[in-house]
């Protein structure tokens, strides 16, 4: 007589214990969670097939099922394995990435602010944030200019810019130096297309700057770095003076405030350079209408960060995220109204009203 025993039932107590295994290892983050389940639910069922198989078929049916399952299942594990690991990878890269990007961007706070800007956008030092003549140097040349620092073509016994590198009395490791080059070549669109193609976040780390900021001396200083305390460039505002009505939305990720996720603008026109702005030129009697499309309350001051005037009555009340709350102003006397949120004081922006 044959053997009466089902060999599908040790198949059920492996595929309930490889289950179980593949789940703890999901759960504790050997595996990720996602590839752990599925390859115990695939345990599982393939184990409930096997049993049924042996109870029911014949010897070659048997042996042709168990092995059909053995490749179906293989099928479905590699590819689901393969492209789930990738995925864990693109997103550890992205998440590393970033992680550097903020370790620039607090070392440049701390170090360069003080010559370049906290938004590098340059002081008594060049602008790095963008600038294409530093965007065409190579790694090794920011790295040699961070390092060694740069003489002082007239005296050469001075420096335009100190020595940073350990390697030569300065404060900044190796590493350190990594960070800052990361940083100013992430301020290079072309730099970050390619990297967003790659899988990688597709961010400008001087972004960070401000979140880096402890020091109350630093943050006011921000704030003055930001728009200087005086009119921005003439490039930098849209001419909307056909208009009557303009409207100035808070949205986010905006680029007219890089060290926030929210920002100013005005969805009537860009600016002279072709840019989104906060900026705009009007005419007296234009009516402003401010609203918020994005996933933050804001509202409208009057004035600069720390430097609030009364050119116009600031709006103390809360434009709710992506709302329908609006705050509406009609300017009617020619002049300059720079205007800021009261809770994000990074987003601002500026009116020019003319006759």
């Amino acid at each position: 007589m044959g053997n009466s025993r089902n060999p599908g039932l040790l198949a059920i107590t492996a595929g309930v214990a490889l289950a179980v295994l593949f789940g703890l290892l999901g759960l504790t983050g050997v595996l990720d969670a996602k590839v752990g389940l599925g390859l115990a639910v695939i345990c599982v069922v393939a184990a409930a097939l096997v049993f049924l198989f042996y109870s029911r078929a014949s010897l070659i049916e048997k042996t042709g099922y168990g092995a059909l399952i053995f490749i179906v299942a293989t099928a479905f594990i590699l590819p689901a394995m393969l492209v789930t690991q990738q995925h864990a990878q693109a997103v550890k890269t992205s998440s590393l990435y970033d992680t550097n990007l903020q370790n620039g961007a607090a070392l440049f706070g701390q170090y360069c602010s003080s010559c370049h800007g906290f938004q590098g956008k340059g002081k008594v030092g060049p602008p790095l944030n963008n600038n294409p003549s530093v965007n065409k140097l190579s790694d090794d040349d920011i790295r040699r200019i961070i390092s060694a620092g740069v003489p002082n073509s007239g005296d050469l016994t001075k420096f335009s810019m100190p020595s940073w590198s350990d390697r030569y009395g300065g404060p900044l490791t190796d590493d350190d130096i990594q960070y800052l080059i990361m940083l100013i070549r992430s301020s290079d669109p072309t730099y970050r297309t390619a990297n967003a193609s790659a899988g990688v976040s597709n961010v400008n780390g001087f972004n960070y700057v401000f979140a880096s900021l402890t020091n109350p001396t630093q943050i006011a200083q921000f704030y003055d770095d930001l728009k200087g305390g005086n009119k921005p460039a003439a490039a930098q505002f849209a001419d909307l003076t056909t208009l009557t009505t303009v409207h100035m939305d808070a949205e986010d990720n905006s680029p007219t405030a890089p060290s926030a996720n929210w920002g100013w603008e005005t969805t009537d026109g860009k600016a002279a350079n072709g840019s989104v702005t906060s900026d705009i030129i009007i005419k007296a009697g234009t009516t402003v209408i401010w609203g918020n499309k994005s996933n933050a309350p804001h509202n409208v001051y009057s004035g600069l960060p720390n430097n609030q005037d009364t050119k116009f009555p600031s709006d103390t009340n809360i434009l709710g995220p992506a709302s329908t709350d609006t705050y509406t102003y009609k300017f009617t006397t020619p002049g300059d109204y720079p205007f800021y949120c009261g809770i994000h004081p990074v987003m601002t922006g500026w009116i020019t009203v003319v006759a």
